[in-house]
């Protein structure tokens, strides 16, 4: 947001701002029911700072973009997902982050409903992850790779782009451990590409 959007909002009630005589330099910035508060010093002239509330905005929204970080905020997602791309009365049991998950990026178990996630996921950007979700929700309705299943999981409108963007992403890490490999002496060769 410049400058003119964040006065326009103020004006507009879409970015509240709160001034606290506690408050002595600092300035913080969260989300409320659609908009923005913003807390301030006392003093604070919010027009010559106004491209300063703008940045605190622009960062608070690219870490919304961002992956989430634990578990439930994970189960969140996946929830939101299933009820937006399938809402057909079946749901994951759990949906975690696994450290254990160094081939995969994700995996489903159909029987159980349980989906784990590679920890290696927790810094792409969401719609990478969410892509991964809905193929795993997928896998809870037709646990091969059949034709009926690729429809499923394609669902999600970043899918092709997503996968993309794993390819590369395997490709990267692939790439990182030979040359770690080769550095400490091993025998690791570069990749061919994404494992």
């Amino acid at each position: 947001m410049n400058s003119e959007q964040v006065l326009a909002a103020v004006s507009a009630g879409t970015i509240a701002v709160k001034h606290s005589a506690r408050r002595k330099k600092t300035i913080s910035v969260s989300r409320s029911h659609g908009g923005y508060v913003v807390a301030v010093p006392a003093r604070f002239d919010v027009t010559r700072n106004a491209a300063d509330i703008g940045a605190l905005i622009a960062r608070l929204q690219r870490r919304a973009d961002m992956a989430p970080r634990g578990d439930a905020e994970l189960e969140a997602l996946a929830a939101e997902l299933n009820e937006r791309y399938f809402d057909d009365g079946i749901a994951p049991s759990s949906v975690t982050w696994v450290s254990n998950q160094n081939q995969r990026f994700a995996s489903a178990t159909s029987v159980t409903g349980m989906i784990r996630v590679s920890d290696r996921l927790r810094e792409v950007p969401r719609w990478v992850l969410e892509t991964v979700l809905v193929h795993e929700l997928a896998h809870l309705r037709v646990p091969d790779h059949s034709r009926a299943f690729h429809a499923l999981a394609q669902r999600h409108p970043q899918a092709a782009r997503a996968e993309d963007f794993l390819s590369g992403f395997g490709y990267g890490e692939a790439a990182a451990l030979a040359g770690q490999r080769l550095q400490s002496g091993g025998t690791g060769a570069a990749p061919a590409g994404p494992a």
